[in-house]
């Protein structure tokens, strides 16, 4: 199958998956809200209702790209590394280290957090890839129980040392102008996050699909065994690929805490969006350049529940519901019902029309 094909193939299957979805959402608010219609027309239309909303949608779908980026790379590789959250939470910190810094008030301030919050994700990401490569530790249970240490660590250094009286003990002093992202179009969220995470597709792309060692990590995800005898150092590749899934984890908690959205480092600030990374790339296949159009999908319907449960009488729980029949269909084998049985149909009629003429 012809990459033009595959594509249109993979987009209609997540189009149907989607379709499908809310056609079970229509179902489910029809009977759990007195207004059925209203509330779907909420549900559908309320992320474009004003300038503000448009903002939070973008917001949330770059973040869920950059999760979603994250997980990519491990995955590629094979490897099912769970730390993308604590690599957010460190690399959260670091970048407000750097902004309360006398660094925080110069032209260095972003570029100098962007790198510190990479540097604090690359280490988190580097220790459960070490751990598997020279100790033989699983990397779920390792990464899982290294997010709880990094999320306690952050939390620590907030309370004891960075957190403001005014705000009760729960979030630092708001970060100086120049450690802050500039917004494209005022009074939202549409900030220099946008340009991060498009700029880190592209790189995550190239890295595996026009260099070396994405082509090794991509052969040792598909065949550990045929790469080694390939030559392929497939520890090495493990570990550089949970390497650089933390440095993008810890460039999410830099969009996180520097973003016009934060602008401050508080306690639980990536409320569990950097998990929902999985859903993102499950959904995109691993596939770099589909990512950013599923979070912008995802995000749309993420919105769209959470306003729901604001301006209508069906609780954003049923995104929940959403959430599991897309990533059911899509990642299992679904086509459009009665598809299998048209083309045989078809197949029939042209066959008995060669076999007449």
């Amino acid at each position: 199958m012809t990459q033009g094909r595959l594509f249109l193939s993979e987009t209609g299957r997540i189009v149907m998956a989607a379709i499908f979805a809310l056609a079970v959402t229509l179902i489910i608010i029809f009977f759990a809200s007195k207004t059925p219609w209203a509330t779907f027309e909420t549900f559908v239309t309320s992320p474009l209702s004003s300038k503000r909303t448009i903002g939070i949608w973008i917001d949330d779908s770059v973040k869920l790209a950059l999760a979603g980026l994250a997980f990519s790379l491990v995955f590629q590789a094979r490897q099912f590394a769970l730390g993308v959250q604590g690599q957010v939470y460190i690399g959260g910190l670091f970048a407000t280290l750097v902004a309360f810094s006398p660094i925080g008030t110069t032209w260095l301030a972003l570029p100098a957090g962007i790198l510190a919050a990479m540097i604090g994700g690359a280490f988190i990401g580097f220790i459960p890839g070490y751990a598997k490569s020279k100790l033989g530790a699983n990397e779920i249970v390792s990464s899982l129980m290294l997010n709880y240490i990094a999320y306690d660590i952050c939390n620590y250094i907030l309370r004891v040392y960075l957190a403001s009286l005014e705000s009760g003990l729960t979030t630092s002093a708001p970060f100086p102008a120049q450690s802050i992202y500039p917004a494209f179009i005022p009074r939202t969220r549409v900030d220099l996050g946008i340009v991060i995470a498009l700029a880190t597709t592209v790189v995550v792309w190239f890295l595996l699909y026009r260099t070396a060692w994405g082509l090794k990590l991509r052969l040792t995800g598909h065949n550990a065994r045929f790469a080694a005898y390939s030559g392929i150092r497939s520890s090495f590749i493990m570990v550089s690929a949970m390497t650089a899934a933390g440095a993008i984890g810890g460039l999410l908690g830099a969009v996180f805490v520097q973003g016009t959205a934060y602008g401050k480092l508080s306690i639980g600030f990536e409320a569990g969006m950097a998990f929902e990374g999985i859903l993102i790339t499950i959904v995109a296949r691993n596939r770099p350049l589909a990512i950013p159009f599923v979070a912008l999908g995802y995000g749309y319907l993420r919105q769209g529940a959470a306003l729901m449960n604001y301006r209508a009488d069906v609780p954003a729980e049923v995104i929940g519901i959403v959430q599991g029949i897309v990533i059911l269909l899509v990642a299992s084998s679904f086509t459009v019902p009665g598809k299998a049985m048209l083309a045989r149909l078809m197949g029939n009629r042209t066959a008995a029309s060669r076999a007449t003429s």
